[in-house]
């Protein structure tokens, strides 16, 4: 007899171990996303989600949504980390230029620390299956070119 991994339901129906097999498809396998996106301009004041969508790593539980992000598809605590660059536009910016780099999930939004034309965010964040991560850009000056990673970890308990 199989079991599916639940620990709840392993416990409940395996009380001695010889009795049934246990059937773990991912155990042991990190949850684990990291994809990365070129943006090629981004209008003044319109935030305008990153196409985060070429995989660079990607493993069981994790889905990748056709506008970008990563899609958990399971609870926990998760890393997320984003690393972007970015050209500003040759035409002079305003007075002060901001560059805004936001990171959303169902349940958190955070800003990346920007400067020099880099962008970067880590946080530890809470997610539930079916969370999606993604990242968002305003500028109020133009900007031809952005590129990032995102990547999405889940932390053992």
């Amino acid at each position: 007899m199989t079991y599916h991994s639940d620990k709840d339901t392993y416990k409940d129906c395996c009380q001695k171990e010889n009795y049934c097999i246990e059937n773990i498809e991912n155990d042991g396998t990190p949850i684990v996303g990291k994809v990365t996106g070129i943006l090629l301009a981004v209008t003044p004041i319109t935030p305008i989600r990153l196409p985060l969508t070429s995989v660079l790593f990607k493993t069981p539980r994790i889905k990748i949504p056709q506008d970008g992000g990563i899609t958990v598809q399971e609870d926990g605590e998760y890393l997320i980390s984003f690393d972007g660059a970015f050209t500003p536009d040759t035409i002079p910016p305003p007075a002060n230029p901001f560059y805004i780099f936001s990171v959303f999930t169902p349940n958190f939004s955070g800003t990346a620390l920007v400067g020099a034309g880099t962008a970067t965010l880590a946080e530890l964040v809470c997610l539930r299956a079916g969370d999606t991560i993604y990242v968002t850009v305003t500028s109020n000056a133009p900007i031809p070119t952005v590129t990032g990673i995102l990547v999405v970890a889940k932390v053992e308990d």
